[in-house]
């Protein structure tokens, strides 16, 4: 589904692209692209907006993957990966030969977690339902291993290692793309939705933005730059991180909440594909994290009763924020009233005859999503900040140009295009690349004119954000009867057009 945001000849304008939930699990993203959308149209009476909808289109994509999305809701519940493509995720040209099994019948695939001394877990002492990696340098033991919750089908020795989970579309774009690894699909752009999305982008040549709601965060933590090999880029540009960096800083500033978790390492992904194969300027948030929370009071006295094997919790402080996430966002499901969590309870496995093996976890998407409560706030707190993403835009104009007789019928004129926007025309990579159009500017001459001089047109550098200019000029010759003027023009599709006229008769004259 596309909606499309604007006035007038909406695809003739420097337009924003807003991408909901790029991750199939992280449903909320849908609804903030379409409370974004509602919110624009809403304020379409008052003076700002207006005026940004008369400059620029959104183009509003709700939900990328509409079948992995799907999945959220299939039985039993399970973190979709995905789309409905059946794959073979451990390459033994067998397709979903392994999946995970409900054990326990919750209608919910969770994890369960076998008793090993030499495993790699650990039960963290101050809340036995959460684990966290031992430490053999401190003489540490282990007390468990974890799989996700099923049987070994095809027994191989792995587990549910073959769900036939599909192709992920966080995972199937050509930047950084992971050959052979789960979710990535036979090859890049394999799917219906990545190439569909692919082609609208490349085909609306006015895009000059793109917002994604995604883990490959480039808001809370701006990506790093660093030395690229030759003509290949892997590293934001210096000049381009300067400014993503001070929008960042704004997204800040409007979600408050500081707890900014670490951003997903991207393989494939949409939004540095956005920036380094599309050239254009890609912002990247997962709209929502789990706030950091104090565990409520009367929770902190009725661990014992929750944490599946009865054993009371230890006093022992924090084991150096190992297990931290997992406690706080257990503190937040409390905060909220959310039952989020299946406790730890004892099953016969048939794999693991005479171990003692137990079924629990997170339940799916819990993590993922926000309280319905909040959607609304966040929705908000995004509009604003592409509010102000759109008053940053490039805003292209003519600053000065002047037509001066020579004699002998010869004119010379000379025009400075001017950005008075806040960021640059486009990207350093985009200009590079040439997959952002390039600023043109051109003489459009009257019948009876000749050019003498240098090109028509042409295209102009780069030109810097809040300020940044070029300079032209043309040499051209006109008959005796003086036409009545010439047009300049400046224009490129991601940033806009300007043109003023010049007189020929008023120059020939002083």
């Amino acid at each position: 589904m596309l909606l499309t945001v604007g006035t007038g000849e909406v695809h003739q304008k420097p337009a924003l692209v807003v991408v909901g939930n790029v991750e199939a699990a992280q449903l909320f993203g849908t609804h903030l692209a379409l409370g974004i959308a509602e919110r624009f149209a809403q304020h379409a009476d008052k003076k700002k907006v207006r005026d940004l909808l008369d400059r620029f289109t959104l183009y509003i994509i709700p939900r990328p993957s509409p079948d992995a999305a799907e999945k959220c809701f299939a039985t039993p519940r399970r973190r979709p990966v995905g789309n409905a493509r059946k794959t073979d995720d451990d390459r033994d040209h067998q397709f979903g030969e392994d999946p995970p099994e409900d054990l326990n019948g919750d209608g919910a695939i969770t994890l369960m977690r076998v008793a090993d001394e030499t495993g790699p877990l650990r039960s963290h002492p101050d809340d036995p339902r959460v684990m966290f990696a031992r430490n053999r340098t401190k003489g540490e033991s282990g007390q468990w291993r974890t799989y996700v919750e099923g049987i070994d089908n095809d027994k191989d020795g792995k587990f549910n290692e073959d769900a036939g989970d599909g192709v992920a579309f966080n995972r199937n774009f050509t930047f950084r793309y992971r050959y052979f690894s789960a979710g990535a699909g036979p090859h890049q752009v394999s799917e219906i939705e990545t190439r569909a999305i692919a082609d609208f982008l490349f085909e609306r040549t006015n895009v000059a933005a793109v917002f994604a709601f995604t883990p490959d965060d480039n808001l809370r933590h701006t990506w790093t730059t660093g030395k690229n090999p030759r003509n290949i880029p892997v590293h934001i540009d210096a000049d381009d991180l300067r400014y993503v960096s001070a929008l960042a800083q704004n997204y800040r500033y409007v979600h408050l909440d500081r707890n900014f978790p670490k951003a997903a390492a991207g393989s494939g992904s949409f939004s540095e594909w956005v920036y380094y194969h599309y050239g254009r300027w890609s912002l990247a948030s997962p709209g929502w994290w789990i706030p950091q929370t104090d565990a409520p009071a009367a929770e902190a006295d009725a661990t014992a009763d929750h944490n599946g094997n009865g054993n009371e919790p230890s006093k022992t402080p924090s084991y150096e924020n190992r297990g931290a996430d997992d406690i706080n966002a257990l503190n937040f499901l409390a905060a909220h009233d959310i039952d989020g969590f299946v406790n730890w309870t004892p099953i016969e496995h048939p794999d693991f005859p005479g171990q003692r093996v137990e079924v629990g976890g997170f339940l799916p998407l819990v993590r993922d999503n926000p309280p319905a409560a909040q959607l609304e706030e966040l929705a908000e707190h995004h509009y604003h900040f592409l509010v102000d993403v759109l008053g940053k835009m490039p805003q292209l104009a003519i600053q000065e140009a002047e037509v001066a007789a020579l004699g002998g019928g010869v004119f010379r004129v000379e025009a400075t295009a001017i950005n008075r926007g806040f960021l640059p025309t486009s990207s350093v990579i985009g200009y590079r690349s040439k997959l952002a159009q390039r600023v043109q500017i051109a003489l459009d001459l009257p019948e009876g004119a000749a050019l003498i001089r240098g090109p028509q047109r042409r295209r102009l550098p780069r030109l810097a954000g809040s300020g940044g200019t070029a300079t032209h000029s043309w040499l051209f010759r006109a008959d005796s009867d003086l036409p009545a003027g010439v047009r300049v023009r400046a224009w490129t599709p991601v940033v806009g057009e300007d043109e003023v006229e010049l007189q020929l008769e008023e120059a020939a004259t002083e």
